[in-house]
């Protein structure tokens, strides 16, 4: 049983496809313009990340897109500020270790409403997002149109309510440091948040 559960990988890549899902059935907002252009390249697991002694992280590829971009032809600031907030958010889904739905009991809840158990790991993944109370970006260099980035996400520190998440973009060719984000987050309560439907 504990073998099906999903790695940080498939859970991050489910969360953004769930994502995707909710901007083609419903009202589409500025972040939906990103979330086609976004690649997920890696996502830590708990035991990874504890052997390396650093956060678990997530790592993101982007190309710019036009419509992000100022008059001076490179990303504009708050389409960077907005990556940032979505990608790092993303890093609350992170989870700190596998246990099977059995061991967690989720698969009596899920069976409840219908949902598989893997989709109601989903749905707590999602409703962690919680909401922005802090974003910080320094900006260092101009990440140009059409250029290849990567958004490095890390959690800094998650706990009950609170969350402290840090992002570094950097350009994909050579790694230079573009601009680097600190983002604190509010963490829901589940049970405020419905689940999506799709």
């Amino acid at each position: 049983m504990a073998g099906s559960k999903m790695n940080n990988f498939q859970r991050i890549q489910k969360l953004l496809d769930l994502i995707k899902d909710l901007d083609e059935s419903y009202t589409k907002d500025y972040v939906s313009s990103f979330i086609p252009f976004l690649e997920l390249v890696s996502a830590d697991d708990f035991e990874e990340a504890a052997r390396h002694h650093h956060p678990r992280r997530i790592v993101f590829a982007y190309t710019v897109q036009p419509e992000h971009c100022n008059r001076l032809g490179n990303m504009h600031g708050g389409a960077t500020a907005t990556l940032f907030d979505f990608c790092t958010s993303l890093a609350t889904a992170l989870l700190p270790e596998k246990k099977s739905a059995k061991d967690t009991g989720d698969a009596g809840d899920a069976g409840d409403k219908g949902e598989s158990a893997k989709d109601q790991d989903i749905f707590k993944s999602w409703r962690r997002l919680g909401v922005s109370r802090t974003l910080a970006v320094t900006y260092v260099r101009p990440a140009p149109c059409l250029g290849e980035v990567l958004i490095e996400c890390e959690q800094v520190h998650t706990g009950k309510r609170m969350a402290s998440l840090r992002g570094v973009l950097r350009r994909r060719k050579d790694g230079a440091v573009l601009a680097t984000c600190d983002h604190g987050k509010v963490i829901l309560e589940p049970e405020a948040v419905p689940s999506p439907k799709l």
